[in-house]
């Protein structure tokens, strides 16, 4: 009888032990959304739940999901006291921007949690197209901007352009415009449309202004980009989107009360409810410019020109450095104007040294001046004229090519002058012969002479002495010809201060170092290589190919890894000027500091 008792007891014991380890190992793992219907122009709030007797939870993976743009919105995190046993609750957040419409599903995820794997259900989403909304603002002209827009109660975007068809290389403005309505908890972060085909410029400054809409009052940030198009054909500008948090009062009074010293409670008031807001693509026709008319010397430059060449002197002597310089001028993509072909003049040796620009953005509109510099050495004396100089563009007013030319410049070369290292002072005949007074004459009967040591010229301390000022006088005579080298010859110069200037305009570069200055930055190291590699091989820095530098440095020596390396900050460059990223401060320096040890090492091979 006791051994049954004792039986019994044993068995009620364990039960309760395992009741609570089940208790405790009460987890649950879910996922959900706040709606499975919606329009292309709504976005959906995913959670995923891990609760239970949980010490430390993992964070889920989520599979791909390639029909919607995901957002992180954050980690809340709840606490209960229940029967002397605390309970957890952490909740993931999401939100899901749908792509286009259809029928989706999102699959189970999984959870590992102390050798256990957790699965949740699937889910199911349908979006539709949604029906169309009027749009927030009357285009400001009259050429019928094309204009997509995403609008809701409280906050929306809108993005407009001022022509849907034009020619290549002709300035497109796309303006985006962020209206809002309540307060937001941070600065909103701004993604912008993919621009593949296109040259990209800013347009600043930003404008913000208050504009009554529907009765309500918005504040309204404007956004202004020049795009160019760089070929023919149907082009497309992505799709742009703005992810900003938001004031959610709702939310706020619809939970639990008696949760209010919850974690996540608190941060509702810190963070506020995310929201993005998407444009839409817009399609763009580009004319390609017509073949009818188009001169030889015509390198795509599109717009309103004008050009004049002016020289520093008109008369020198021969061997004696003359700069000419090319102002280009007028609206268009001034960046992209080529340098105008100068005619081949003989008896002159001919160095470029470059280009400068002056760009201004004037009533958002690209602008301003270019200047090429060249310099001429005439080796000869004699009367010489400079022909003039041509350079087309395609005139968007009358639809027409247009070729300018400047002026013929007449130089005047002298011949050089020859003067003698030595020159004599002159003597009046009357000063000859005349003997000085104040000579003492030799005494014909000498005192007593003593002997103080050797010969002076014996003396190694004499000797070592007059080793100092022939050295002296071999460092002058070197120093006088490489001034004289740096000051005639332009090559040679160009090859001695190429290092020194780079480093200038590294550091220069460095001042850049801003995420907000990230463009000026790319720019500034872009030209201090193409400048570097033009100075070392006497060539125009601005006019260098990437396939001529591969093949100039290759004839140079330089390894085929370094001249990968040069290539491979370039096109960096290029992509980070020309194309979204998202470079931070961080990527910037460790950037700046390769290009510095590949110059390093260039130096080392080039000399």
């Amino acid at each position: 009888m006791i051994v049954k008792k004792t039986f019994i007891l044993s068995v009620i014991v364990w039960i309760a032990i395992f009741t609570m380890m089940v208790e405790a190992k009460d987890i649950h793992f879910e996922a959900s959304v706040d709606r499975t219907q919606v329009t292309l122009d709504d976005q959906i709030t995913f959670t995923v739940t891990v609760s239970g007797d949980v010490k430390s939870v993992p964070k889920p993976t989520l599979p791909s999901l390639n029909d919607f743009v995901i957002y992180s919105s954050g980690t809340s995190q709840n606490w209960s006291f229940v029967n002397g046993k605390v309970f957890s609750s952490v909740a993931f957040n999401y939100i899901l921007v749908p792509k286009s419409e259809g029928k989706f599903t999102i699959p189970p995820l999984e959870i590992n949690l102390d050798g256990t794997t957790y699965k949740t259900q699937p889910i199911t989403i349908t979006v539709s197209q949604g029906a169309a909304e009027p749009e927030a603002q009357a285009p400001p002209d009259t050429t019928k901007p094309t204009t997509k827009s995403e609008k809701t109660t409280d906050l929306f975007v809108n993005t407009t352009v001022d022509k849907t068809k034009c020619y290549v290389n002709e300035q497109i403005t796309l303006t985006f415009k962020f209206f809002q309505g309540v307060r937001l908890f941070s600065n909103p972060e701004y993604s912008p449309p993919t621009l593949t085909g296109f040259w990209v410029e800013d347009l600043p400054p930003q404008k913000q202004y208050y504009q009554t809409i529907n009765g309500r009052q918005y504040f309204v940030t404007e956004v202004k980009t020049a795009l160019f198009p760089t070929a023919a054909g149907k082009q497309t500008i992505g799709e742009a989107s703005l992810k900003c948090k938001v004031e959610d009062l709702r939310s706020v009074f619809d939970r639990d009360p008696f949760s209010i010293l919850d974690k996540d409670w608190m941060d509702m008031f810190k963070q506020g409810k995310p929201q993005i807001l998407r444009s839409k693509p817009m399609n763009i026709e580009v004319l390609p410019l017509p073949d009818q008319g188009k001169p030889d010397d015509f390198k795509g430059s599109v717009g309103d020109f004008r050009i004049a060449s002016i020289v520093d002197k008109k008369k020198v002597e021969a061997g004696q450095p003359i700069t000419l310089k090319i102002n280009i001028a007028g609206t268009g993509n001034i960046k992209s104007v080529s340098e105008p072909v100068l005619p081949e003049l003989e008896d002159f040796r001919v160095y470029s040294s470059g280009s400068s620009e002056n760009i201004s953005k004037e009533n958002y509109i690209l602008q301003g001046t270019k200047i090429y510099e060249q310099v001429l050495i005439p080796t000869k004396a004699g009367n010489y004229t400079i022909p003039p100089l041509s350079f087309s563009y395609f005139d968007l007013k009358t639809k027409e090519y247009k070729t300018l030319k400047t002026n013929p410049v007449v130089i005047t070369s002298l011949p050089a002058a020859e003067t003698s290292p030595f020159a004599a002072t002159p003597i009046s005949k009357s000063e000859i012969g005349i003997v000085p007074k104040d000579i003492r004459h030799i005494k014909s009967v000498p005192d007593v002479l003593e002997k103080h040591g050797g010969s002076l010229y014996k003396n190694p301390l004499f000797l070592l002495l007059q080793i100092f000022p022939l050295a002296a006088l071999v460092i002058a005579l070197r120093y006088k010809k490489h001034h004289e080298k740096l000051n005639s010859d332009v090559a040679y110069a160009r090859l001695r201060k190429s290092h020194k200037l780079a480093k200038r305009r590294l550091d220069q570069a460095k001042k850049l170092l801003s995420v907000d200055k990230k463009n000026e930055f790319y720019s500034e190291v872009a030209r201090t290589i193409t400048l570097y590699i033009g100075d070392k091989l006497n060539q125009p820095g601005f006019g260098l190919t990437k396939d001529q530098i591969i093949s100039e440095l290759s004839l140079k020596g330089v390894e085929r890894e370094r001249i990968n390396e040069i290539i491979g900050y370039l096109e960096q460059c290029d992509f980070a000027r020309f194309a979204p990223s998202s470079s931070g401060t961080d990527e910037m320096k460790n950037f700046l500091r390769s290009v510095e040890k590949t110059i390093v090492k260039l130096e080392q091979c080039l000399g």
